[in-house]
């Protein structure tokens, strides 16, 4: 089907982000190890029969180890495979991990307004579920919402759908990110760039709102803008287009609902007068409207 694309912005997810820490905790360790022997990563690589970069990758986390080389990088060093591994038991605060996300892609002073935002925003008070809704397909979803919340009139009420679903929606100035969703220990928030267009910031609630109800991660969700897409979408393990394109979907879904374009469609035909009526830019409602073979 045929969605809105997603003109501004990528994702990092907590499980590709542990993944990724994971593998520079093992490096970080290897890296101790060898030079408590007095060994160069050469002399390293010598005796395992490898090269020195797969070595330099493996220290740095660029590479995971599969299991037979972490063996034998533990045999090789004379230490045990287990003194190798970080603590799977230990956990990072929301604020450390949001740091953690834009330093990994260069943006010290986005880093700085992530954990500034998350540490204001989880003193604020829990809000209370009204509706729990099961992830099922973008549209599913959607629909589903919307059927709970009785909702048949336009523009459809976003910000009301989030709180209902016990999620707090925040306005903030980030430099560089368009808006996160992160499960704090006060419960799940919502951010949105203030400094962004109306129709953008209503779109990207949605969206957001979308990686949550669709459960795209367990923590959070950062959806950075656009001069910092290309290099996260690029370099980073986190960007996962899949994710993107669903809450897109889910987006164009609980915004301009199917049913209710129809008949105003069939009322006004015109982008313009239907993208003000439903409170979304002209382009989105033109292509919603191409999505729904309306013109």
């Amino acid at each position: 089907m045929a969605t809105i694309p997603r003109r501004y912005g990528c994702c990092l997810s907590l499980e590709r982000l542990m993944l990724s820490e994971h593998s520079v905790g093992v490096g970080q360790r290897i890296r101790a190890a060898r030079e408590a022997r007095g060994w160069s990563q050469g002399a390293l690589a010598s005796r395992l029969g490898r090269t020195q970069t797969a070595v330099s990758y493996w220290e740095s986390g660029n590479r995971a180890l599969a299991l037979d080389d972490l063996i034998a990088v533990a045999e090789v060093l004379g230490v045990s495979t287990a003194s190798l591994l970080p603590d799977s038991r230990s956990q990072r605060s929301a604020p450390a991990l949001l740091r953690a996300v834009a330093e990994r892609v260069d943006a010290g002073q986005l880093a700085d307004e992530l954990e500034e935002f998350a540490l204001k925003a989880q003193v604020e008070p829990r809000l209370q579920t009204k509706w729990n809704i099961e992830p099922a397909s973008p549209r599913d979803t959607a629909e589903a919402l919307l059927a709970i919340a009785g909702i048949n009139d336009t523009p459809v009420p976003v910000v009301e759908l989030a709180t209902g679903c016990g999620i707090r929606v925040l306005p903030w100035s980030f430099d560089n990110v368009d808006g996160l969703v992160v499960d704090l220990d006060n419960g799940p928030t919502i951010a949105y760039n203030r400094s962004q267009p109306h129709t953008r910031q209503r779109f990207t609630i949605a969206h957001e709102l979308g990686h949550h109800l669709l459960r795209h991660t367990d923590r959070f969700y950062v959806d950075f803008g656009n001069e910092l897409a290309p290099l996260a979408a690029g370099d980073h393990p986190g960007y996962d287009w899949r994710a993107e394109r669903s809450a897109n979907e889910f987006a164009a879904n609980i915004l301009m609902p199917s049913p209710m374009i129809r008949q105003s469609f069939g009322q006004t035909p015109d982008v313009r007068a239907l993208a003000k009526r439903f409170d979304v830019s002209s382009a989105a409602m033109s292509i919603r409207l191409t999505a729904l073979r309306l013109k």
